[in-house]
């Protein structure tokens, strides 16, 4: 199914946008990959890039998810969208390939397209398997301009010492403590000390999963300047 899903023109990019939150602008927007299945209809993909990984389709898979989002940054750029940066999220195996850094390069002179313009984002635990070889890859990919994200942020395994070695540009608080920084004192301390701890470094935070009005303000009054999440829309 996954074979045809690629051949057949059934994958899809949605975007989940970023917001300024303090005057609600448009800044960015979260590259998420959809199947549109004939039979299943639109099926997530945390319910088929595990098994991608599993069986060698991540590569292609990923291929066709960094030529969408050159396409699409080109098309909202050409219909006169302001500048935006769109994200792409990097399956540690596709981060592993030594061209990784020009395969991306290459899409985006394909396309027309910025580096200013993708923003790469990686998980905690992408340094687990091979610090150095990840940590060697996004220098590369800092160095042609690129900016980098760190998703989930505070639900991985990753040292402080590996934080400082990385070459990055953005921490994104995970949702599961943005849910629940209104009801315990626990989550609402971590959200604030990564907030703290991302400004000491230099790095611009973003809240994941904002639905609240609440949720917002607490945000904004913790020096975090930008959300995405349900508050504004869900992907589209």
């Amino acid at each position: 199914g996954l074979r045809h899903a690629i051949e057949n023109g059934e994958l899809e990019m949605y975007y989940l946008p970023e917001m300024d939150i303090r005057c609600g602008k448009i800044i960015g927007a979260d590259g998420l990959l959809r199947c549109n299945h004939p039979v299943r209809g639109l099926v997530g993909a945390g319910e088929f890039l595990p098994f991608a990984e599993e069986i060698g389709l991540i590569m292609p898979i990923s291929d066709w998810m960094l030529g969408a989002l050159c396409r699409d940054v080109k098309t909202w750029a050409e219909l006169g969208g302001e500048h935006v940066c769109l994200s792409l999220n990097v399956s540690p195996q596709y981060l592993d390939r030594g061209d990784f850094t020009e395969k991306i390069a290459g899409a985006m002179r394909e396309h027309g397209v910025s580096p200013k313009q993708i923003e790469v984002e990686i998980t905690e635990n992408i340094c687990i398997r091979n610090p150095h070889e990840a940590i060697a890859q996004l220098k590369k990919l800092n160095q042609a301009g690129f900016s980098v994200a760190i998703d989930d942020f505070g639900t991985g395994y990753s040292s402080l010492s590996y934080l400082k070695s990385l070459p990055i540009d953005v921490i994104k608080i995970d949702q599961s403590f943005v849910r629940d920084i209104l009801s315990s004192q626990n989550a609402a301390a971590i959200a604030q000390t990564i907030v703290t701890l991302a400004h000491s470094l230099g790095l611009t935070v973003i809240a994941e999963g904002v639905e609240t009005e609440q949720q917002r303000e607490f945000l904004l009054q913790a020096g975090c300047l930008a959300y995405q999440g349900y508050l504004f829309c869900k992907p589209i």
